[in-house]
């Protein structure tokens, strides 16, 4: 074995373990995860910020970086305390309302089942009931062990995991120094590689993280819009838990396609159960935000960044949730997008292009922004050891 292979099987091996002890601890990552997903989307606003910071010299980046940092830990922790502040005692006064409302909400419930029952028993032929209740039981059955798994889970994960709750209280300190200092961690990978392909490891590590930074910061934007506008079209309707299901519908929004109809269940049962007078009217904001959506925030807040037709997208998600569960619907998408603009950025260069050729070819179109003008943020630097 030559020196080549050598080193080859190391890094595959390292790798591998790497992302084996990672499998083992995923419970414990999430919350780093989290804390990437929002790291990712301030990353961006780290490097304006550096033009505001009057220190040039060049051992004082870090200290730059630092305060940037600083700075948006302060707005941003700021604003979340004060949204907090506010929000609490509304959320605390709908779910004591919710609370109260509950035994009639039950019984109401029990009332139009009652009847859907007696409708089902007198229109639809005896033998035809049993097939149709031992299909329904055997549904329910499967149904009930899969929610019982799935509480199982969660609660385990909240409760019983340290690493998961040490997670929570370390993440805003592990994300300072992730802001201040990726720039420093993307230059020494691109250092490890060999020399031969150092351009093309730098180039393709560009065109990830600039497109998984759009796809992510979209996102997030999408998410707080259409939450903000289902929880303050919910209350003022009066819906019960209208702040929740605000929360659930930008959650959800995280689902490509798929997300704002999963968004809109929970909140149409509930009032089905509370208010059938109001479906109408929760229905319609439903709709008229996912229309809000389709045809107005995600052409202007996501634009062109993925580029990805819906008949794939849909394909896409039904793969990812079969063979990844929830975390497949979530990320399926921005993956299938970064390896698809690396296959092409391979491709160029087997053909002979120069590694600039190939990146300026590129879907993101790295190191432009959307008038043509250079992005600095993006621009080529030289590379060099950073201690």
């Amino acid at each position: 074995m030559n020196r080549q292979r050598a080193r080859l099987a190391l890094w595959v091996g390292t790798t591998t373990f790497v992302c084996f002890i990672c499998y083992l601890a995923l419970t414990s990552l999430i919350p780093f995860l989290v804390g990437a997903v929002i790291s990712y989307a301030f990353a961006p606003v780290v490097d304006r910020l550096l033009v505001l910071i009057p220190l040039s010299k060049p051992d004082h980046l870090a200290l730059r970086r630092g305060l940037a940092v600083f700075a948006i830990y302060l707005v941003f922790f700021g604003a979340s305390t004060v949204a907090l502040l506010s929000l609490i005692p509304i959320a605390a006064e709908q779910f004591q309302h919710f609370i109260e409302q509950l035994p009639s909400i039950l019984e109401s419930a029990r009332t139009q089942s009652m009847g859907l029952v007696e409708q089902y028993q007198q229109r639809v032929p005896p033998e035809v009931q049993v097939r149709l209740n031992a299909a329904a039981e055997q549904g329910a059955s499967t149904v009930a062990s899969v929610v019982a798994g799935a509480v199982q889970t969660t609660i385990f994960t909240l409760t019983s995991t340290v690493g998961f709750l040490a997670g929570l209280a370390i993440v805003p300190f592990w994300m300072f120094y992730v802001m201040r200092d990726r720039h420093i961690a993307g230059r020494n990978l691109v250092l490890a590689a060999p020399i031969e392909v150092r351009e093309d490891v730098r180039l393709m590590l560009a065109l990830s993280d600039r497109l998984l930074g759009r796809y992510i910061r979209a996102q997030l934007v999408l998410g707080l819009v259409v939450g903000v506008a289902v929880g303050g079209a919910l209350a003022l309707l009066g819906v019960d838990l209208s702040l929740g299901l605000g929360v659930w519908a930008g959650l959800t929004e995280l689902i490509p396609i798929i997300g704002p109809w999963i968004g809109a269940v929970p909140g149409l049962i509930l009032i089905v159960a509370t208010d059938p007078g109001k479906l109408p009217w929760v229905a319609l904001v439903y709709f008229m935000v996912q229309q809000l959506e389709n045809n107005f925030l995600v052409p202007r807040i996501q634009g062109q960044a993925l580029d990805m037709h819906p008949a794939i997208v849909i394909i896409l998600l039904v793969v990812g949730g079969a063979v990844f569960g929830f975390a497949g619907l979530v990320a399926v998408i921005p993956a299938t997008a970064i390896l698809r603009e690396l296959f092409w950025y391979l491709d160029r260069r087997l053909l002979g292009q120069e590694p600039e050729q190939a990146f300026a070819a590129s879907h993101v179109n790295a190191g432009k922004r959307s008038d043509g003008t250079e992005d600095a943020s993006t621009a080529a630097e030289p590379l060099e050891v950073v201690r």
